[in-house]
């Protein structure tokens, strides 16, 4: 297996340039650059990643922790990010919590074990005791919304009131006055409090109706816990016994997928009984029958962030910062004016306030 002295000797430079090089330093000139790239290629060399980081006393690796692989919004950012680190030059090593907050503690004690450099957390769960271990670890981290900004953690605060404001208010301009918002807890026995994501969506919906209850707006939520798809059916079934409405919303696209096939259980088909809005764009949206309107959570411009956080944190010891992630709405065919409402019907495109 050839070393990194082979490569310097045969591209005609240093070790230290070779090392440069190999960790896309922006120090070494285009044509010494590819030189050594030419070398490598030729030899194929395999940087010792281990004594690299051995020397550097760190490591060009981030932890990122999801609640959930399955959920397609957690794999695409997943991949966002993953993407986005490689090109700052980074390794991402990737663990899940299937929403226990406990599981997010030990995942975090156990990367802090591994050297990562920086760790990402993109979950639903909370544990005060993450952000505890993180900071006297001194560990820069990300989190999305449960985060308290200092020294070496940044918080990434999603639009949540805004997106959930957009479709309410597009369901209304289409006439729709009577709204349900469907929400489901992956695990029936946890309180609320554990899952803050969930939380804020709930209370951005509450936000919205309290807007346009003077228009005659009314609205109901149901809560039904397990898996997302099968909690969204098993959701239809218990609120058509109960409430009269005409416009469903669903916490994410995963719970809508399930009322989707609930609402069909009982005999009403979307969008021509009930409008159904879902939530995070999963890429599956566009491929349902009929296409789902849902809130957009923009993966690369959260990706972007979440790296860029990090490396300032890891590179040059930057403070971490609070930012903001704007939402939108995506429309497509699942959303469509009550059956005695006349207006136009909505059509694939960005809906903006």
């Amino acid at each position: 297996m050839a070393s990194i002295y082979d490569v310097a000797k045969l591209a005609g430079v240093s070790t230290a340039t070779v090392s440069a090089v190999v960790n896309n330093r922006n120090t070494v000139e285009a044509g010494t650059r590819r030189r050594v790239q030419a070398a490598i290629k030729e030899l194929h060399y395999q940087p010792n990643l281990y004594a690299s980081n051995l020397a550097r006393h760190t490591t060009r690796l981030f932890g990122l922790i999801v609640s959930d692989i399955v959920n397609p919004f957690f794999g695409e950012v997943a991949q966002a990010i993953r993407a986005e680190a490689h090109a700052q030059g980074y390794e991402v090593s990737l663990a899940a919590t299937q929403f226990a907050p406990a599981d997010l503690v030990s995942t975090i004690r156990r990367m802090i074990g591994m050297r990562v450099a920086g760790v990402a957390i993109i979950s639903t769960e909370i544990d005060p005791r993450a952000l505890e271990i993180l900071r006297e670890s001194r560990t820069p981290a990300v989190f999305e919304d449960v985060g308290t900004v200092s020294e070496t953690v940044s918080n990434i605060r999603i639009d949540y009131e805004g997106g959930i404001f957009k479709a309410v208010k597009y369901l209304i301009d289409l006439g729709h006055r009577k709204l349900l918002y469907v929400r489901s807890f992956p695990d029936g026995h946890r309180k609320e409090q554990a899952f803050l994501s969930i939380r804020l969506r709930t209370e951005a919906f509450r936000a919205a109706i309290r807007r346009f209850r003077p228009q005659g707006v009314q609205a109901e939520i149901v809560t039904y816990p397990g898996p997302g798809p099968r909690s969204g059916q098993q959701a239809m079934h218990k609120a058509r016994k109960q409430f009269d409405f005409t416009a469903v919303m669903a916490t994410a696209d995963p719970v809508a997928l399930g009322v989707l096939r609930g609402l069909r259980e009982c005999g009403l088909s979307v969008p021509h009984d009930i409008s159904l809005i879902g939530f995070d764009n999963s890429y599956f949206c566009e491929y349902l029958s009929p296409p789902l309107t849902s809130v957009n959570i923009p993966r690369a411009r959260l990706a972007q962030m979440v790296v860029d956080c990090l490396v300032r944190n890891v590179e040059n010891q930057e403070s971490g910062r609070e930012l903001f992630l704007e939402t939108d709405l995506i429309v497509r065919e699942s959303t469509a004016p009550p059956a005695n409402h006349q207006a136009s019907r909505g059509t694939a495109s960005r809906y903006r306030e």
